[in-house]
């Protein structure tokens, strides 16, 4: 079922903004009373059938309502490096949509490789795979912030620093609690500095290990947001 989002909604009806209303009607011809699912971001899906099929402007019949669909009962937060390429920073934000993530903030540190983002991009990709996964949560990206910024300023009930020393505890062994929010720090190919170390730890951060393999920034970042998911499952 084609998946559309929405950014116009004046129930029973949705006016689809012009990018998606080409997409609709160039690309996948569709044509009166066919039928589309329609997500907002906020975590409502909509069974809608085409009203009509403008080009400019389309208009959709809501025909059904499904509130929270695939809600979670945890917020995830991941801080990450971008990567020195930018198709793997951007591999990362669409895996992790499509394994389920809340929040996303390009970090800034000492060892990283990159110091900006297309955030407008980013966005665009964040949103084509909420789409594609059937998802109806809209991940939020943060603008790029340096990392003592990023301490100072974020919290969550869970605060982790993923880095590849010996003194980290296993993330599989920790027991998950529902309805709690988590925020991991994935540094740079080059890990994190001691320096950094030593202010997330004063900031009681705890530091985390997410396997004995050395693993990629953008690999780490997918790890956690699938370790994490496990974790929260049944609960």
């Amino acid at each position: 079922m084609p998946v559309f989002y929405v950014t116009q909604l004046i129930l029973p009806e949705a006016i689809l903004d012009e990018d998606e209303s080409r997409h609709l009607v160039r690309v996948l011809r569709l044509k009166k009373d066919d039928p589309v699912d329609l997500v907002d971001g906020a975590g409502n899906l909509y069974k809608c059938a085409v009203a009509e099929a403008d080009p400019r402007k389309t208009r959709l019949r809501i025909l059904q309502t499904f509130r929270e669909h695939l809600a979670r009962d945890y917020h995830l937060h991941i801080a990450i490096a971008p990567t020195k390429s930018s198709d793997r920073f951007e591999w990362f934000l669409e895996k992790s949509t499509e394994i389920g993530i809340d929040e996303i903030t390009p970090v800034f540190c000492q060892r990283s490789e990159r110091d900006r983002i297309r955030q407008d991009r980013s966005e665009k990709i964040i949103l084509a795979a909420m789409k594609q996964s059937g998802r109806a949560y809209l991940p939020k990206l943060n603008p790029m912030i340096p990392f003592k910024e990023l301490l100072e300023r974020v919290e969550a009930e869970y605060k982790y620093i993923a880095h590849c020393g010996t003194r980290t505890e296993d993330l599989a062994e920790i027991p998950a609690s529902s309805k709690l929010s988590w925020l991991v720090l994935i540094g740079p190919e080059g890990d994190f500095t001691p320096d950094e170390l030593k202010m997330a730890t004063g900031l009681n951060y705890i530091e985390l290990s997410l396997g004995e393999a050395v693993y990629r920034t953008e690999t780490a970042g997918i790890l956690a947001c699938q370790q994490i998911r496990f974790l929260n499952m049944g609960l």
